[in-house]
């Protein structure tokens, strides 16, 4: 993973003429229901950072999980609030935990650092959901006669 950081922050820095990094801890988590997974993002650059928000793609477009900035705090919005939670809040490293993951949270989490003068960096992470089968023993009984 470090080389891949390193790999993509060179490449950052040939395009854009300035150092940056930007890692998240695995691009692809997997997560059984029931159980919480953690989102780690991280930003190194010489910019500020005004706020960070924590976005879920969907197939209607992109809905905020999660903001987080020096003069708002931190804001889990919606139907979140009651299932996730800032594990992590700086303006430069960010983590949201999802507790009691349902199916319906599969899919792509992105975090968004709002910057100046820089505008917008984004990362990306997808979360797999694995449920756990409902045992179901179907007993038919069945008479055979000659």
């Amino acid at each position: 993973m470090i080389f891949t950081c390193i790999f993509f922050s060179w490449i950052w820095a040939m395009a854009a003429g300035k150092f940056s990094i930007l890692c998240l801890k695995l691009k692809v988590q997997s997560s059984k229901t029931g159980e919480k997974v953690t989102f780690h993002c991280q930003l190194v650059m010489d910019h500020e950072v005004l706020q960070v928000t924590w976005q879920k793609e969907s197939g209607e477009g992109k809905g905020n999980i999660a903001t987080y900035s020096r003069i708002n705090g931190h804001r889990i919005l919606g139907n979140y609030s009651s299932r996730v939670n800032f594990t992590q809040s700086e303006l430069t490293v960010s983590a949201i935990t999802v507790h009691a993951v349902t199916l319906q949270d599969e899919g792509c989490y992105r975090c968004i650092f709002n910057t100046f003068p820089m505008g917008s960096i984004t990362g990306r992470t997808c979360l797999k959901v694995y449920g756990t089968p409902n045992s179901c023993l179907q007993l038919l009984h069945t008479i055979v006669r000659p």
